[in-house]
């Protein structure tokens, strides 16, 4: 893993650098539990966003959070993948019974952190000192970026010159390269992946300068029944205590600040 002190001003990366790693297949942990003896939940979480998730190949450490914390509250999970918003809407009318969320129903505690920042070409010379300077840009953002990252934000959000918000996430990186966004909201760790993902398509080669304006955002799950949300926690809890986080950061290899991964809450 690579150790990593973020701070609260612009940083110069290529993320080119992310040319690397093949994970590895054995899956994370063992179980004593035997999956089909236990009952099973249904649970919604966000569409493919790497690291933290691959629909396609059900794995992603978002994914191996929830799944390991559910199992070790006595669940076998069963997990579908949506944008947000759909997410809501399948816990809403009772297709699921958990989703990604921080407000309605039975919140969770935080499971997982996002470093989500402004992200900009550096060539461009742009320079973002506070949320209010975004008023000027054209910015992307990911899906639901209004509700997920502060009041300040969310207020600020209508003020913006031009604001989009746009699902999947890969078109918030097509947008800053092709310089019809000035600056693109994503966590840092998603954009860069999704950089490499793109280098056989596009020009992936400028230097960004990502500024971190917003405050890491703790993600939750909503349940639908109380004593599911209790669980989990428990499980949560087990699953941190255990060294999941860090054994997660290990296995996919992904940056820690002073060892501890910035996806931990």
């Amino acid at each position: 893993m690579q150790d990593i002190d973020i701070r609260y001003r612009p940083m110069a990366f290529s993320p080119l650098h992310l040319a690397r790693r093949a994970l590895p297949a054995l899956l994370f942990g063992a179980l004593s539990t035997p999956i089909a003896a236990l009952p099973s939940i249904r649970v919604a979480l966000g569409e493919t966003k790497q690291p933290y998730i691959d629909a396609e190949r059900a794995k992603g450490v978002e994914y191996d959070i929830v799944r390991q914390a559910l199992i070790q509250a006595g669940y076998q999970p069963q997990i579908r993948f949506g944008p947000n918003l759909r997410a809501h809407n399948w816990l809403a009318n009772g297709q699921v019974d958990a989703a990604i969320a921080n407000s309605g129903g039975h919140v969770s505690e935080p499971y997982i952190v996002y470093q989500n920042m402004a992200i900009t070409l550096c060539k461009r010379r742009i320079r973002l000192r506070r949320l209010d300077d975004l008023a000027r840009f054209r910015v992307a953002a990911f899906q639901g970026a209004h509700l997920y990252l502060g009041p300040d934000f969310a207020a600020l959000a209508p003020q913006i010159t031009s604001y989009r918000e746009e699902s999947p996430q890969v078109t918030l990186n097509r947008l800053l390269y092709s310089e019809r966004a000035d600056v693109a909201i994503s966590d840092v760790n998603i954009f860069q992946q999704l950089s490499h993902e793109l280098r056989r398509e596009i020009d992936v080669g400028a230097k960004l300068c990502p500024y971190a304006l917003f405050t890491p955002t703790h993600y939750r799950l909503t349940f639908r029944d109380v004593r599911d949300r209790d669980r989990f926690n428990q499980g949560l809890r087990r699953f941190a205590a255990a060294g999941g986080y860090e054994k997660l950061a290990e296995r996919y290899q992904l940056p820690t600040q002073r060892g501890r991964p910035w996806f931990k809450p």
